[in-house]
Order: structure tokens, then C-alpha cells, then sequence
């Protein structure tokens, strides 16, 4: 076996050893739900014990997190098979092991992508380096399965990492570290409560479930510790292909020969623009980067797109890289797969027939798996830090158009492309435009 190939098969064993602290083994009725459930939770011995903020102070925290004599059969529901958050009508995904462990295997192929759990890795290492007399704390908004924040709450023992999403995730008691909680709240309610406490803030994937984007997007910046550092890490409902990364327009009956797997991500779109979600938003707000953010210092603000390939399609002349390609190209797969599963709730909500959407996972799987068109996915980044910055902790800015990976592998992730200022974002974005159009039936086709 050749030393590249070995280097990609060692990283996939890492991350996939890492991501099992993730998994799904305790049946969580209230882990840390909030500060003032501190008493009450099975983890009452965690960082909400060690807070350095008082009790009163304590008991106003997480203003919007549910009642104290809540339990889980009151913030879950079942719907078509698939247990569904209550707490917010905008994501609409589920919360059940098949879910976690699609998100699980979508984790893996995102850490790999960045070359670690972040991107602006030596802002993010600067931000955190210990400092006496001061803790360092880290928000992790829409925290799924929790492992990235439990990760990071590996990384970074010296600092208080606190995760929030709609539902009980999935963990091993035994797994979690001393440093870290987890919290149930509804982001679209508000954070003031958080407002000014963070060193970094992590949304990954949140973008979807959110109304009044740029509302919630200032809301969340007001979170940050002046000199703290926002990552946005969030999907594009289009998808590519090949290694230009071409758009490719959605199937249809006009269009027999477009790709399944643009038809769904448009489908799912369109879905959660139905329901509410502020999607279109999100979409501008992250591609145009956090430049005119009066929040941000506009010279430590960078964006980024990082391309996945979906399927075992991708070459590389570094047998390492193509190795990795593959690997990458397998989970996802799966995670669109299962993911398409996932979607039924929210897709015969907003008025498709379940029989509707197999038949489009069907012609979605067999697109993937024959590789009939080689599909990309792509992520969009944006980060800053909130001002003012100090200057001694500055990132020296450069003209970088692609990061490299300081994985313990050695192998470098090739499709993962940043950009430093705002008029590169907005060509990226003309660019990536050029070929889209909106032609999708009715609903009532």
C-alpha cells in the first residue's frame, strides 16, 4: 500500500475514532439544559457548576430554554416515523439516531475538508491561548450530535464550551469533559442573555432554521467578546460538478437529463422558504462575507468555499489526495442519501407525497452510485473577529486563495478555497451565477 494512501486511511480512522464520543448511548432527559436546571440535570457536576457568574445571575441565564419540570416527551414529537423537535417551526429536520448518525459521518467529512474542527485555524489558536486571569469560552450554536463541541472542549481543556440546540443530543456520559454544557434553547428567540461572553462562536448548518437572518446573524456578534472570532459554516442548496465545479440544473420533466441531486437540494429550498426560513438571507449574507459588519473589523474578515464531492468519482494525481477524495466522496453520499429520509417530515409538510420523495431518492441514489454526474457539494464559510481587535493577536493577512491542511496525516484536503476580501467574495459569487436558473415545476405538477 502506498505511504499517500496509508496517510488518508490513517486520517479517516481518526476522525472516525474521534467522532464516536458522539454517539448515541444515553437516553438524555435534561443535560445541562440550563443554568438553572443546574441542580436538576443528570450532568449537574459540569462547567455549570464551575461558572464564575453567580447564582442570581445563574437563574436569568437561558431566559428562553424551556421550564425546570420539563422532560423530553415535551420537546420531542413524532412525525411520519421521525422525531421532531417542538420548539421551532423553522428546522424541521430530526432529532433520532439515524439523523445523528447521518450528521456523524457529514462531521467527519467537514473536519477533513478544513484540516481540523475550524477553519482560521491560527486566529482561532490565538484567540484561545490561554491568558491568566482570564477564561476562555467557546459557543457552539446548533450543536447537533455535540462532538464538535466536545472536541473542541478536548482541545482547548483551560476553556468553558457551552452547546445549544433545540434537542437532547446523543452522548456518552462517561465521554463528556469536565468543561463542557450542553444547553437547549431556541436562537431564533434571542441571545441577549449570552450577549458578550464568547471567545469564538461556531453556527455550522444553522442557516436553514433561522427567520430574520440578519437579526439573528447581529444578535449572534453581540455574543462575542470584543477580539472574539465568528465561524459561519453554513450549505449551498445548489450543488456542482467535476472538479470546475460547474452548476448543473435540476431534473424535471422538461429536463429529464439534469441532475436528481440539484432537484432535491431546490426541493428543500424551496421547502424551508415555505415554512418560514429566512434561507435566501443566509445565502447573501455568507457569500458576501462580514465585511460591512459594524460589529466586525473588516481586515481580520475572510471567506471561503470548501467543495465535497458526493460519490467515489474524484481523482487526484497524489495517490494520498485521491485516497482522501474518495473517502470524503463515500460519506457523503450517505449523508445525502439519508439525508433525502431525513427530509420527508418537512417535504409532505409543505405538501409533497411521501411516495414523491422515494421516487426521487431512488433516481438520486442510482445518480450517485452509478456516478452518472459528478456531483460537488459545497459549503460556505465566513469569519471575523468582533472589534475592537487587539493587535498583538492579529492574523497577518495574505492574498490566500486556498488553505492547506495541518492534519497529523500530512495529507492535504485540495478543495478548499479562501478568500481575504470582499470583492473577491462578490466575483466568486457572479461566478458561481452565471449558469443557474430557476426552473422548477409548481407544486401542483
Amino acid at each position: 500500500m502506498s505511504r499517500g494512501r496509508r496517510d488518508a486511511e490513517d486520517l479517516g480512522r481518526e476522525q472516525q475514532h474521534r467522532t464516536t464520543i458522539g454517539q448515541a448511548r444515553v437516553d438524555q432527559v435534561a443535560l445541562n439544559l440550563s443554568h438553572s436546571q443546574a441542580g436538576t440535570s443528570h450532568y449537574a457536576n459540569s462547567m455549570a457548576e464551575t461558572s464564575h457568574q453567580d447564582e442570581d445571575a445563574r437563574s436569568k441565564i437561558s431566559t428562553y430554554s424551556y421550564h425546570t419540570d420539563a422532560d423530553a416527551t415535551k420537546l420531542l414529537q413524532d412525525i411520519d416515523g421521525r422525531t421532531i423537535n417542538t420548539l421551532s417551526d423553522q428546522y424541521y429536520l430530526p432529532s433520532d439516531d439515524p439523523e445523528w448518525t447521518r450528521l456523524e459521518k457529514q462531521h467527519i467529512a467537514v473536519v477533513i475538508g478544513l484540516g481540523g474542527l475550524y477553519p482560521a485555524k491560527e486566529e482561532v489558536q490565538a484567540v484561545l491561548k490561554p491568558q491568566e486571569g482570564e477564561t476562555k469560552r467557546i459557543l457552539d450554536l446548533g450543536c447537533g450530535t455535540g462532538t464538535w463541541a466536545i472536541e473542541m472542549a478536548r482541545e482547548y481543556p483551560h476553556a468553558e464550551v457551552i452547546g445549544v440546540d433545540l434537542a437532547p443530543v446523543p452522548m456518552d456520559r462517561e465521554a463528556i469533559p469536565a468543561n463542557y454544557r450542553f444547553e437547549i434553547d431556541n436562537i431564533n428567540l434571542g441571545l441577549a442573555h449570552f450577549h458578550g461572553q464568547f471567545d469564538v462562536i461556531h453556527i455550522r448548518l444553522v442557516g436553514s432554521g433561522l427567520k430574520n437572518f440578519k437579526d439573528r446573524m447581529r444578535d449572534i456578534h453581540r455574543c462575542l467578546k470584543p477580539g472574539g472570532i465568528v465561524l459561519w459554516i453554513d450549505a449551498d442548496f445548489d450543488f456542482y460538478s467535476t472538479e470546475k465545479f460547474e452548476y448543473h440544473l435540476p431534473a424535471t420533466d422538461d429536463n429529464p437529463g439534469g441532475s436528481w441531486t440539484q432537484r432535491i437540494g431546490s426541493e428543500m429550498r424551496r421547502a424551508c422558504l415555505k415554512i418560514g426560513s429566512d434561507l435566501h438571507a443566509m445565502e447573501s449574507a455568507l457569500d458576501a462575507g462580514l465585511w460591512q459588519d459594524p460589529l466586525i473589523d473588516s481586515e481580520t474578515c475572510k471567506i471561503g468555499s470548501l467543495y465535497l464531492p458526493m460519490g467515489t468519482w474524484a481523482s487526484h494525481e497524489d495517490p494520498g489526495v485521491a485516497q482522501l477524495l474518495k473517502y470524503v466522496g463515500a460519506l457523503m453520499r450517505q449523508d445525502i442519501i439519508e439525508g433525502i429520509k431525513s427530509m420527508v417530515p418537512l417535504l409532505v409538510k409543505v405538501g409533497r407525497s411521501k411516495n414523491e420523495v422515494e421516487t426521487w431518492r431512488k433516481k438520486l441514489t442510482e445518480e450517485l452510485t452509478e456516478l452518472k454526474i459528478h456531483t460537488v457539494a459545497r459549503f460556505r464559510l465566513a469569519w471575523g473577529r468582533r472589534i475592537p481587535v487587539p493587535k498583538a493577536s492579529s492574523a497577518q493577512q495574505g492574498s490566500v486563495i486556498r488553505e492547506r491542511s495541518d492534519s497529523p496525516s500530512k495529507v492535504n484536503y485540495p478543495w478548499l478555497y479562501v478568500y481575504d476580501t470582499e470583492e473577491a467574495a462578490l466575483e466568486q459569487v457572479e461566478a458561481r451565477n452565471k449558469q443557474k436558473a430557476s426552473i422548477l415545476p409548481s407544486m401542483t405538477s
